[in-house]
């Protein structure tokens, strides 16, 4: 024991004898409680965000490329005004009212759809609309399927003459109307049809010929 602090005490002795000792002794403690001592600085140092790595790109869920929506089948093909032909059907006259079929034939080699509404307006010889467009009547029927060579109808609807007091308009010499979903007009002649009793209503489309 004695030996043992008579040893320390002769290393204390070197280093205030040799001050450059003592500096180096301070400023470059042992390499084992350097690394201890950094390794814990820096793990307190991290920004706790940065602990949780990112997963790689290739662990991350993507999108399957068969799982984008690709053009099925059960799309809905709207008929266009190219793929449509467009006559009048026979007038039905009864219990006061007027009933005009407009008939809708696909003569594409496509099945399209008709859904809804279609927009009817009267013109006059010199092509200028008589009176305002038909307002729509009923509910709206399920969407109507045309295969190549088939008919969708939707009839124009008005009142006989003389059945209230509001004057009839003039005659028409042409219906313009605009297949559902379409800003491209058709004509078809109008068969002398004209409103009466300020009634000029367009119904649905539905499958057939109508009348």
């Amino acid at each position: 024991m004695r030996q043992r602090h008579r040893g320390r005490g002769l290393r204390a002795a070197r280093l205030v004898r040799h001050p450059r000792l003592l500096r180096r002794a301070t400023l470059f403690p042992s390499a084992a409680s350097s690394g201890s001592s950094e390794s814990w600085s820096s793990r307190n140092e991290r920004p706790a965000s940065q602990t949780a790595q990112s997963p790689p790109p290739s662990a991350r869920p993507s999108r399957p490329p068969s799982s984008r929506p690709a053009a099925a089948s059960g799309v809905r093909r709207v008929c266009s005004k190219a793929q449509l032909t467009l006559a009048v059907g026979r007038m039905d006259i009864g219990a006061g009212n007027v009933h005009l079929p407009l008939v809708f034939t696909n003569k594409s080699t496509t099945t399209c759809t008709l859904t809804g509404y279609p927009g009817v307006s009267l013109l006059d010889s010199t092509g200028a609309v008589i009176g305002d467009p038909a307002t729509r009547r009923g509910p709206t029927r399920s969407p109507v399927s045309l295969p190549p060579g088939g008919s969708a109808s939707s009839s124009v609807h008005t009142l006989n003459e003389g059945m209230n007091d509001t004057p009839c308009r003039r005659t028409a010499a042409r219906i313009r109307v605009y297949p559902p979903d379409s800003f491209d007009a058709m004509t078809v002649p109008a068969r002398s049809f004209r409103v009466c009793g300020g009634v000029f209503e367009v119904e649905t489309m539905q499958s057939g010929m109508g009348g």
